[in-house]
């Protein structure tokens, strides 16, 4: 059974795509499924991410090479000094140890607009890129800025203004896991009513379902299973949810014992579905796209927003479904 991508006839010209996890952390996770299913498609695809690890670090525990100093590598896996929190190394070492593959992960440094969308101008003109797909787990990347419960906002509104200025025949904003965003408080009564906003402006290009059938969905798990089970690492609060919402489970289930000590969830068949839309309509609609637009590191990202979030007098609230 094969992942039933809606996506698929707008890349059918593309001969070079990027998955980018565009909002840090495990992102780049939540695009494997896509990403064995394009390759098995026959097409060229290279993943990427917005990294939470500290580039220097990353290289030096890990075998990698430099594309824009301080700014953008990618890793081949090979870590060599174990550590608590190296998602795309270790996924990278997957590609290597389990699969007999040599896959490039590349690294964005978790930093400003400014040097983002020069970092991703660099690695399109270096693999030559015909389209981006930025894949988010969560829906909080379709925030616009003026609600309240808009989560991690942030990194994905940075990555969008990265895409936005690339000259590419097609830039998607991919989603996965609606409901799994509990410790940032998302709220998904915005987030629909967000999602029907992209509607209507002609932005959304389907929906599709990640099932414990699919090999791609096999794989996906396989992958995250061995960066999470890695020695005291780190795991990821968004795809331990996808994962059991795709087998089948539902309420209040865990993958991992510690984390039922953390905070109560709902995993549903919800969780389980991609949503896709044309990025550049994502980033027209996204209030915080010109704030953030020449800002220079995190830092200052969150300084300025904080200033524009307190400056309006309209914010949405908080509001529950009503089922």
């Amino acid at each position: 059974m094969r992942l039933n991508l809606p996506i698929v006839d707008l890349l059918s010209d593309c001969r070079n795509i990027l998955i980018a996890g565009g909002g840090g952390g495990f992102d780049v996770f939540v695009g494997l499924p896509i990403y064995f299913t394009l390759r098995d498609l026959g097409l060229n695809v290279h993943l990427a991410n917005y990294s939470f690890v500290d580039l220097g670090l990353a290289s030096v525990v890990s075998q990698t090479q430099t594309l824009v100093k301080d700014e953008l590598i990618c890793t081949l896996g090979q870590v060599e000094i174990p550590l608590e929190y190296m998602p795309e190394a270790y996924l990278a070492q997957w590609f290597q140890e389990v699969r007999g593959e040599s896959v490039p992960i590349w690294m964005f440094a978790n930093t400003g607009a400014a040097p983002l969308r020069a970092a991703y101008q660099a690695l399109a003109e270096h693999l030559n890129l015909d389209a981006v797909i930025l894949v988010d787990g969560g829906v909080d990347s379709l925030m616009r800025g003026d609600e309240n419960g808009a989560g991690t906002l942030v990194e994905d509104t940075l990555s969008l203004i990265a895409v936005r200025a690339l000259d590419l025949k097609v830039k998607i904003q991919a989603c996965i896991g609606f409901g799994t965003e509990v410790e940032e408080a998302v709220c998904h009564y915005n987030a629909l009513e967000n999602m029907a906003g992209l509607i209507k402006a002609g932005a959304y290009l389907g929906s599709c379902g990640l099932t414990p059938q699919m090999e791609a969905f096999k794989l996906f798990e396989a992958a995250c299973r061995y960066v999470w089970e890695q020695p005291g690492h780190h795991q990821s609060h968004i795809s331990t949810r996808i994962v059991p919402a795709a087998q089948g489970e539902f309420g209040n289930y865990h993958m991992y014992e510690y984390s039922r000590r953390r905070t109560h969830v709902l995993i549903s068949p919800l969780m389980s579905l991609y949503w896709f839309f044309d990025a550049n309509i994502v980033a027209e609609r996204n209030l915080l796209i010109d704030v953030l637009a020449e800002t220079h590191d995190k830092a200052e990202a969150f300084r300025v927003t904080t200033r524009w979030v307190n400056a309006q007098q309209t914010i949405r609230p908080v509001r529950k479904l009503p089922y």
